[in-house]
């Protein structure tokens, strides 16, 4: 069914699968469970009930409304997108990612080296999307990507058709058609592996091709010695070794001398893969200058807008606003407590419950940290009280200016203006990658494109 609806005044429904070979200028109604493929742009309202699936190749330009389903738009133009999540107001938060800051990241990540920048991934792009960050990055020019699992790869390969991809968890026995099937790439870190790896291909005339991971002293890896006595396969013209790979310490500082350690030993086993490209550096590596870069690197947490140096100014753009929707505000007196929190006002108090818990990946804080979470009301910080619950945070809103600024169904931010993945993560003595990739589906979530 072809339409082009320029003189529609009814909102357009679709319902069932409807491919259009056209531009669409009309308020369109996507129905429940419904598939709608746009080979052109979008003009007007659009609306998207639960389960719908909207593809549209070109532009899109009008209010989007998201009732539970999925939108993709394959053009760099667009603005606020909701891609995925319960509708608004039925998620207890609202997480907005930055998809021009994760392409704009890259970029500067790509001009730090000669050699070639990947992009991590895993993890669905660490708790990001896997699909639309995927997009995004292969429309700037990132050719190679690295998840965890073939299931990451599946997506991979149907974002970034011509992308080269690499299985960060390796092989497994019966996995191998699949790895055949969309042209990935294992990590192998043992003998036994690539003994599998060996047999499958073998057997299946496939030409597959792997990364060899060696142990240069991050714990993983076949030893030095063993990637030594494997250098020989090289010598054979299918000996399907893609790249040489290892991964430094980023726990320490960019000259302490294990990393030099590290980069001898690793240049040394390069020099026996002649004609193997070799990779060390992921996004610290990246800052610890070009002795790390070799032909490849691995730009991975920065690319979220995480801090890949130690004790220095982030170079990277933020990528993430998180926040959490207020349930409920009630005056306390002093001396009562708040059952679930671990919390008793020491004074009388005004707190702002808000919808958001270790269920949706916000760090479970206990009491009596060495420093306060925060949350931001109207551009002041507000100190997050007690423990974080499964679904609810306390925010201690009694010093805003004014206390009705806060009010029930209002929004209070927890990781964007003033408080960086980062800052939140020193809080909780976790890492900003651990805090990003553990924040939850349960939120609304709006893709920034442009």
């Amino acid at each position: 069914m072809l339409v082009r609806t320029t003189a529609v005044r009814e909102p357009l429904k679709v319902s069932g699968r409807w491919d259009l070979n056209e531009s669409v200028i009309a308020d369109t109604i996507v129905q429940r469970d419904a598939v709608l493929f746009v080979w052109g742009d979008f003009q007007g309202s659009l609306t998207i009930e639960r389960g719908a699936q909207v593809f549209i190749e070109g532009f899109i330009d009008g209010k989007v409304t998201n009732k539970g389903g999925r939108l993709v738009v394959h053009d760099k133009r667009v603005t606020d997108l909701t891609i995925a999540g319960p509708p608004e107001a039925e998620a207890g938060g609202t997480l907005k990612i930055n998809l021009s800051a994760i392409a704009a990241n890259w970029r500067a990540l790509a001009k730090c080296t000669l050699a070639e920048c990947a992009a991590v991934v895993k993890a669905d792009a660490y708790g990001c999307g896997i699909d639309p960050v995927v997009a995004a990055l292969a429309n700037c020019g990132c050719r190679t990507f690295f998840v965890s699992s073939l299931a990451e790869a599946k997506r991979v390969r149907a974002v970034a058709a011509h992308s080269t991809i690499y299985v960060l968890n390796g092989f497994y026995p019966d996995t191998g058609p699949v790895f055949a099937e969309i042209d990935a790439r294992p990590v192998i870190s043992t003998l036994i592996e690539l003994a599998e790896w060996d047999a499958f291909v073998s057997s299946s005339g496939w030409a597959g091709r792997f990364a060899l991971y060696a142990d240069t002293g991050t714990g993983r890896g076949v030893s030095i010695d063993e990637a030594i006595a494997l250098a020989s396969r090289t010598h054979a013209k299918t000996h399907g070794i893609a790249l040489l790979i290892s991964g430094l310490d980023d726990g320490k500082a960019p000259h302490h001398p294990q990393h030099d350690r590290q980069v001898a030993v690793f240049r040394d086993l390069s020099r026996h893969y002649v004609g193997v490209p070799a990779s060390l550096a992921n996004s610290f590596g990246i800052f610890c200058g070009s002795k790390t870069h070799f032909d490849l690197v691995r730009a991975g947490a920065a690319l979220y807008g995480i801090n890949p140096m130690l004790d220095a100014r982030n170079p990277m753009l933020p990528v993430i606003e998180l926040q959490g929707r207020i349930a409920q505000v009630r005056n306390i007196e002093r001396g009562e407590t708040i059952a679930g929190i671990g919390w008793t006002a020491k004074r009388r108090s005004c707190i702002a419950l808000v919808a958001v818990g270790y269920a949706d990946g916000y760090p479970a804080i206990v009491s009596g940290s060495v420093k306060t979470p925060q949350a931001v009301i109207e551009h002041k910080m507000c100190p997050i009280l007690g423990r974080v619950s499964m679904d609810l945070i306390a925010v201690d809103i009694t010093d805003l200016p004014n206390p009705a600024t806060a009010r029930r169904g209002g929004m209070v931010t927890l990781i964007g203006e003033q408080i960086s993945i980062d800052d939140l993560a020193a809080v909780a003595k976790s890492t900003g990658y651990e805090v990003l990739s553990r924040l939850g589906h349960r939120f609304h979530r709006i893709y920034r494109a442009s």
